[in-house]
């Protein structure tokens, strides 16, 4: 009786064990990639430790360690409760109005988006600072993709690539908001010397990455894998795609990426969710804004003398700082002849009332 009881117990939890397994799958490679996603889950404090971020970036995003981790966001004020959590229906029935806005048509619902998204939406400060950024990076980049004919959605990319820094370094040496390698660089025409570095230059950066997307795109023809062979290298896509018979869908194919970039895609559509619905969650921008002037209220100027940016600022009544970080791809405080600043426009009417004296105080120098 022992002898049956005990097979009457194996049994049951035999039963027990199938039914679980059952009811959880959705199916089983969708389970593992959600337990694999948050081992691996974008955190912006974390990717700090990747990234070098000057002193301004570092005050901007400082402080998010609070917020990474509760329920709900909440103060004393109840109008500051950020609602971090969202059902499978309603973020699908809204990523699904986002996808027939795309033209990328990829911001699709699973539980590994659903991850993502609600990773992001526990870091509310950082969201509020990166929208703020956004302000100035946005219309840029919205310009530039539109002249390549390339999907707006894209200009989310540098969020995670950079936090919209351009000054971001990566461990591996990428530099800029859209992280570009040295060699990659020059392919696009982003030079290197001691003066400068243009993968730092936001306007020519974007250029080069437009570029560099329209050739991953006419070379892969999916949108899901150009961004993972941004992130990846086309290389490793190619790989991937002649040991699949050129099966070209990600989701399928996501066991055989890094994991890095079996992040990445989740990430580039909660990001995308996220700057679209924020507003919805309760998250609130800072009263703060890093730039002074927007993109379309600078313009460049060619340097007719050698002349220190900090003598500059000064004569100009403009910030030093505010005037680097118009300019952040100079390694050197020395602009030499023949070289372009980005000024306010308007510092125009100023800077050429002032043209004489630059020149006197280089013959006086």
């Amino acid at each position: 009786m022992g002898t049956t009881t005990i097979k009457n117990i194996m049994f049951s939890l035999f039963i027990l064990k199938s039914m679980v397994i059952q009811s959880v799958s959705k199916p089983f490679l969708e389970q593992r990639n959600v337990i694999n996603f948050h081992k691996n889950v974008y955190n912006p404090k974390l990717n700090l430790n990747n990234i070098y971020i000057e002193k301004l970036w570092k005050k901007m995003l400082e402080g998010k360690k609070k917020f990474l981790s509760g329920k709900k966001l909440s103060h004393n004020n109840k109008k500051n409760i950020v609602f971090i959590n969202i059902t499978p229906e309603e973020l699908r029935l809204r990523l699904n109005f986002l996808n027939q806005k795309s033209q990328i048509k990829i911001l699709k619902y699973n539980s590994i988006v659903h991850a993502s998204v609600e990773s992001y939406l526990r870091m509310s400060k950082y969201i509020g600072k990166i929208i703020s950024l956004s302000d100035f990076y946005f219309p840029m980049f919205e310009e530039k993709l539109e002249n390549y004919r390339l999907p707006k959605e894209i200009k989310y990319l540098a969020i995670i690539e950079s936090n919209l820094n351009p000054l971001a370094t990566s461990k591996a040496g990428a530099k800029g908001i859209w992280q570009f390698m040295p060699e990659t660089g020059k392919i696009y025409n982003l030079n290197i010397n001691n003066i400068y570095d243009e993968r730092n230059d936001p306007i020519k950066s974007t250029e080069a990455a437009c570029r560099y997307f329209r050739f991953l795109y006419k070379k892969i023809g999916n949108w899901e894998l150009v961004l993972a062979a941004y992130n990846a290298g086309p290389g490793t896509v190619d790989k991937i795609l002649q040991r699949n018979k050129n099966m070209k869908d990600f989701w399928k194919l996501w066991e055989f990426f890094p994991k890095e970039t079996q992040n990445y895609i989740p990430r580039f559509i909660a990001i995308n969710y996220v700057m679209n619905y924020y507003k919805e969650h309760n998250i609130s921008t800072p009263h703060f804004y890093p730039y002074k002037y927007k993109y379309k209220e600078t313009v460049l100027i060619s340097m007719k003398e050698k002349i220190s940016v900090k003598f500059f600022a000064d004569n100009l009544n403009i910030p030093y700082q505010d005037l680097r970080i118009l300019n952040p791809q100079y390694l050197v405080d020395l602009i030499p002849i023949g070289y372009k600043l980005r000024l306010p426009k308007n510092k125009i009417l100023l800077f050429k009332s002032k043209e004489g004296f630059f020149s006197k105080k280089k013959q006086n120098s």
